[in-house]
């Protein structure tokens, strides 16, 4: 992903039809909302990005389009490390700034901009987006996000927590709350209030049992605890659904915890 997901995505998007109205219009935010959410439903499947454009180009908005597009690429550019292809960053602004050249003033797509900043690590640029966007409106549900994003970056796992629940408590769709779920999981996996994340973790599982994610960390909050089988289990269930590093990584740990006493019983019993 990353950088060769980027250089993908930036061709097929010179080829792409753009609406042509200039303004923001009630539609236009509807349907940016609808491709922002399905935005958030990647983990790592280009398909998943080509709908959401598809989604984009339905908007009767260019700059809930274009602010639409900045936020794909952002997805686009994170790397399997955690880190952001800089290209990525550098066209999701691109992309924003022509958002803005019209509507300069409307939160939901300003806020892209304290993402790009943060997925940058220009955490200072970032606060400055942030302080203003909560003098101009501060009950908003992007913005709020934005702020667990930024405590998360700033290495404050009890801030960003206390951002994450206000952004759930106004949370407009139930599919935003249950994504955020996770998030709260991974707070509370980094504060290590590991009986909490366990059951935030299961909690998002019964509504979303396909994420390999939320199975992946689940075992390591399992494994934090020293509860290995558990760990092994959910582990198992996570590298079902996705091949992914983290995931063989974990697998051979637990391979390496579990596999030593199972093997002293396999030759005390003469298997």
């Amino acid at each position: 992903m990353g950088q060769a997901l980027v250089d993908q995505i930036l061709p097929a998007l010179a080829r792409l039809q753009w609406p042509p109205n200039t303004q923001a219009t009630l539609q236009g935010q509807k349907t940016f909302e609808v491709g922002l959410d399905k935005v958030d439903e990647f983990r790592g499947d280009p398909k998943v990005l080509g709908a959401a454009l598809r989604v984009l180009q339905t908007s009767n908005s260019q700059p809930y389009a274009f602010a639409g597009v900045a936020y794909v690429l952002l997805a686009a550019a994170r790397e399997d490390n955690g880190h952001y292809a800089q290209s990525g960053l550098e066209a999701a602004l691109l992309w924003l700034e022509k958002a803005q050249e019209t509507e300069p003033d409307i939160p939901e797509i300003n806020v892209i901009e304290a993402l790009i900043y943060i997925y940058g690590q220009r955490l200072d640029d970032a606060r400055l987006v942030l302080d203003y966007l909560t003098r101009q409106n501060a009950a908003n549900y992007y913005l709020y996000r934005a702020e667990t994003h930024y405590w998360q970056a700033r290495e404050e796992p009890e801030q960003a927590l206390v951002w994450c629940q206000k952004a759930m408590g106004i949370a407009p769709t139930l599919p935003q709350r249950l994504r955020l779920q996770s998030v709260l999981g991974d707070l509370l996996l980094a504060s290590n209030n590991l009986d909490a994340a366990v059951t935030t973790y299961q909690e998002a599982l019964h509504f979303d049992n396909s994420n390999y994610l939320l199975w992946h960390n689940l075992s390591v909050a399992y494994w934090k605890q020293g509860n290995y089988d558990d760990a092994a289990r959910s582990n198992q269930r996570a590298l079902a659904l996705q091949d992914f590093p983290a995931g063989q990584e974990m697998a051979a740990a637990l391979k390496q915890k579990l596999g030593g006493s199972k093997g002293l019983v396999n030759r005390l019993l003469g298997r």
